[in-house]
Parts: C-alpha cells; structure tokens; sequence
C-alpha cells in the first residue's frame, strides 16, 4: 500500500506598515466671518499610509470650530490655530474670524 503525504507550508505575513511621511493643507492662512464656513483640505502622504485619516482640532473652540472633514466655522471675531494630525506628522493653519458682515 502506497501513501503519500502532503506537506503544506504557510507562510504568514505580518501586515506592512507604511508610516505618513508628511502632512500638509491646502492653505497655511484663513479668514472666515463669524456664522460662516472655510474648508481646510488635508493631504496625507504617501497615499497609501496605514494610518492615513487627518484628525482636525481647533485652537480655540470659542472662536472657531472644525469637524472632521475640515470644515471650519467662525463662532466669534478672533483667531484660531487649525492643526490636522495624521500618522504622528501635523500641520497648521492660522484661521481669523471676523465679524459677520452687517446686512443694510
């Protein structure tokens, strides 16, 4: 009686990391009127980074606010540093808010 055996041999691969290199957006300045929107756009790289999604904070809530797409609204004349993270690399923008333009 022949038998035979097979030998399977797996090989297990650890995940890639592929760590961000840089960080950037799409205006270092901003001005926006209170009660009014400016989108800051985030641009992470290498685009195929693992931990690639920009995390939007505000400076100063009070004055201007971000959410997570980058969308950042003018609570009150002010200043505001919006900073984007992202894989441990950041970046900045300096956002004024001016008062809302009077309607006459």
């Amino acid at each position: 009686m022949l038998t035979h055996q097979l030998l399977v041999l797996q090989r297990v691969v650890a995940p890639t990391n592929t760590p961000v290199t840089n960080v950037t957006l799409d205006q270092a300045t901003a001005s926006v009127e209170v009660g009014k929107t400016v989108k800051l756009t985030a641009t992470v790289t290498p685009n195929n980074a693992t931990d690639a999604t920009p995390v939007f904070t505000s400076s100063d809530d009070t004055v201007a606010t971000v959410a997570s797409d980058g969308t950042v609204t003018g609570v009150a004349a002010g200043s505001a540093t919006i900073t984007v993270t992202a894989g441990g690399k950041t970046a900045t923008s300096a956002v004024t808010v001016t008062a809302a333009a009077s309607a006459e």
